[in-house]
């Protein structure tokens, strides 16, 4: 694949526990993290986890969820002209599910309490649609729920749209808010940690959870950063996983490193998945040895900023990108001891101006995709 298939990254905004975009980076050079709780309904009482929540509270309503997403489309596009606005596309990942859905079967699916539902549908990707037209952005919106690999699978979608000429630019955007049913079903599987995240730390006891919102412009015109490609599959053991080997997640970085014609010497650095949870981490970390060498520099930005599930391609991609900028690469908080002792995250906080990375995103149900950007 030539040079001519990558996007160029023009612009990206991002809200999360830690604040907007400049102040998280900010906070992370820092070494501070984001983290507070939250109570949640688990076997009919209430219990405390940990939990990154953002400043401003965004209730899981139409009115909120819209509002958040005005506010950040409108900054990502503020600079454009109305004929760019025109051929621009507008998609958003999220694993948020329709609340109004859940009212339905509790409403009709159950013979002992089933009544009429009137349904009052409001999915996010009417949200999408209703954007477009307020800043009169393409007709052409998508919506993508694949779990943790949401925006990052919009990402791709996204350069795949630009490239084939549908559109000439495109805007992703990613949100995670805080849901009650995700909350309850993580805890009810025992992958919440009681603490926190611990990537890749022999003593991990699960993933946090947290919120955020983020966007990204992608485009032809010129810009420093590239979205050079990637490569996305669904492929898991079980269920809810990979394999222990992490041979699926072994396909998905060899074959995004093919498809923008790399070797592994030319990844400056890595940014994991790295949920902390027992088992994502032995794959992704069996399957980062497989692929690299112990020289490998990788880090993970989940402890800063929690888990942002659907929102986490986005929202990770923009930090790595900006803290490049400020020139750093992030250390890893919380690993004390690798489980894989010559494959550790970096503990300081490395000088970085430019490079070549790769950012994985391996998920709930086999979802797996990595992303290749570049700065030059």
């Amino acid at each position: 694949m030539s040079k001519m298939d990558s996007v160029n990254i023009l612009g990206c905004e991002a809200i999360s526990s830690l604040g907007d975009l400049k102040q998280t980076v900010k906070l992370i050079k820092n070494s501070e993290t984001g983290i507070s709780s939250k109570r949640i309904d688990a076997n009919g009482e209430k219990v405390k986890i940990p939990y990154y929540l953002l400043e401003n509270e965004v209730k899981q309503n139409q009115k909120d969820i819209y509002a958040v997403l005005k506010n950040l489309l409108k900054k990502i596009v503020a600079n454009m002209d109305k004929n760019k606005r025109k051929s621009t596309a507008l998609l958003i990942g999220t694993s948020l599910i329709d609340w109004y859905l859940v009212d339905a079967i509790n409403s009709c699916a159950y013979e002992y309490k089933k009544t009429p539902y009137l349904s009052q549908k409001r999915s996010i990707d009417s949200y999408a649609k209703q954007l477009s037209s307020e800043f009169g952005l393409s007709d052409f919106t998508m919506s993508i729920n694949t779990a943790c690999t949401s925006s990052a699978n919009a990402l791709l979608e996204a350069k795949n749209l630009i490239n084939a000429g549908v559109t000439d630019y495109a805007v992703v955007l990613g949100l995670e808010i805080f849901s009650p049913v995700m909350s309850s079903g993580f805890y009810s599987m025992d992958l919440i940690s009681e603490t926190m995240p611990k990537p890749f730390d022999v003593d991990r006891d699960g993933l946090v959870l947290g919120e955020a919102a983020a966007g990204i412009l992608l485009g032809k015109e010129k810009s420093s950063w590239t979205l050079e490609g990637g490569f996305s599959n669904c492929n898991s053991q079980t269920i809810t996983s990979v394999s222990s080997s992490g041979d699926e997640c072994v396909e998905v970085m060899r074959k995004a490193l093919e498809d923008c014609s790399l070797h592994v010497e030319d990844i400056t650095a890595l940014k994991a998945h790295a949920t902390g949870s027992n088992s994502n981490d032995e794959a992704e970390l069996n399957a980062i040895s497989k692929v690299f060498d112990s020289s490998l520099i990788f880090t993970a930005l989940k402890p800063y900023i929690g888990h942002t599930i659907g929102a986490s391609g986005v929202i990770e991609i923009s930090i790595m990108m900006n803290a490049v900028d400020e020139g750093f690469i992030p250390k890893t908080l919380f690993c004390e001891e690798s489980i894989i002792e010559d494959f550790a995250p970096i503990n300081e906080h490395k000088e970085c101006k430019s490079g070549t990375f790769m950012c994985n995103y391996f998920g709930f149900g086999g979802n797996n995709t990595s992303l290749v950007i570049k700065k030059t």
